[in-house]
């Protein structure tokens, strides 16, 4: 079962999909980059993906701070 683009309230877009025996996760920023992985299962996709999302946003942050 794939589960479309989800948009989040940052203006992300996170997709998840099943690859073979894992699933795959895909974080798309608004300026175009993106950041993927795999995972056991759906849930632990979920999870990486929101990992993925607070190191982002935490490197952005950063970045405005100090360049």
């Amino acid at each position: 079962m794939d589960e479309p683009n989800s948009p989040t309230p940052d203006g992300r877009r996170l997709l998840l999909a099943p690859a073979g025996e894992a699933w795959s996760w895909r974080l798309t920023t608004p300026g175009g980059e993106s950041i993927a992985g795999l995972a056991p299962d759906c849930a632990a996709a979920r999870r990486s993906a929101a990992f993925a999302v607070f190191v982002v946003q935490a490197l952005e942050r950063t970045r405005q701070r100090w360049f």
